[in-house]
């Protein structure tokens, strides 16, 4: 029998991060049900198998949920970082963009929150007057997390968000979206700002192929694209970068060779392997990892 001992071992490090932290908690991200699209088909999980671990696609999502990874008391830092998983709006990728994501956060003391996001149908149209409703999730998510902050050890000021491909989409969207919530809400989770304090954008695209408005009060972003990405225009990646840049936002860019789509937490092979470790640097220069 053959053994994979880079996926083992990095199964091994998840595990062992997983049974330093506190006990997972998923929670409806609407407690009344999620407004607008709703499937008749059941949910659906699909083991993909493309890492060579479970690789998780869920379909048919009709109502989205959070799960919390606490960060380990022994090195929590108050951080919080909503995952954004991609999926091409049709699936969520729970996995390698969501679950790899949450256990690697919390080696590095911050707490993650997984978002299981409502998809379209597999087979559905796509396009961004369908797409867009299920934006308000992301949204929705971000509100929950600040409204649970105390509750969860969480830093209110000190929660971002971690997007790949359809899920950098949704956090690009919530660029756009963002506000200090409505006070006049009957529901009080809607009074709560969704504003996110930092983004990283994974091979992301666009939302509705429309580039964000940026400002000197945009979120610091960090970008992480491979030139090679023959789904998510690497061109995009730079033109962000840019838009930040002339709008006076903390901004960094770093683009691969090589790396392919959906490269998730741990890359396979080439210099794309350390864009954790970059990450990891971003966020230790905004003092997000202090304790």
């Amino acid at each position: 029998m053959k053994i994979c001992l880079s996926s083992l071992f990095a199964s091994l490090i998840f595990l062992s991060s997983t049974c330093s932290a506190q006990a997972e908690i998923e929670i409806p991200l609407w407690q009344n049900g999620a407004p607008g699209l709703q499937h008749e088909h059941a949910e659906t999980a699909e083991d993909r198998h493309e890492t060579g671990r479970l690789d998780r696609y869920i379909s048919y999502v009709s109502k989205p949920t959070l799960t919390i990874y606490p960060a380990p008391a022994d090195k929590a830092t108050g951080t919080a970082v909503l995952v954004v998983p991609g999926g091409g709006f049709r699936y969520v990728c729970i996995d390698k963009e969501g679950i790899e994501a949450a256990h690697w956060l919390n080696t590095q003391g911050i707490t993650a929150a997984v978002l299981k996001y409502r998809t379209l149908a597999p087979d559905g149209d796509r396009n961004w007057k369908s797409i867009q409703p299920l934006t308000a999730d992301t949204s929705r998510a971000m509100r929950v997390l600040r409204q649970h902050a105390s509750e969860w050890k969480i830093d209110s000021k000190k929660i971002g968000l971690l997007g790949f491909s359809a899920g950098g989409v949704m956090a690009l969207q919530l660029l756009m979206d963002q506000n200090d919530g409505d006070s006049s809400a009957t529901d009080t989770v809607e009074q709560i700002s969704n504003r996110a304090d930092f983004i990283a954008l994974v091979y992301t695209g666009l939302p509705g192929n429309k580039m964000p408005k940026m400002s000197k009060n945009t979120p610091p972003v960090f970008i992480v694209h491979a030139s090679d990405d023959p789904k998510a225009v690497p061109v995009v990646a730079a033109k962000i970068y840019q838009q930040l840049l002339e709008a006076g936002a903390p901004a960094e860019l770093h683009a691969f060779r090589r790396g392919d789509h959906g490269f998730g937490m741990t890359p396979a092979s080439g210099s794309v392997r350390n864009w954790t470790s970059l990450y990891a640097d971003w966020m230790r220069d905004l003092k997000l990892l202090d304790k």
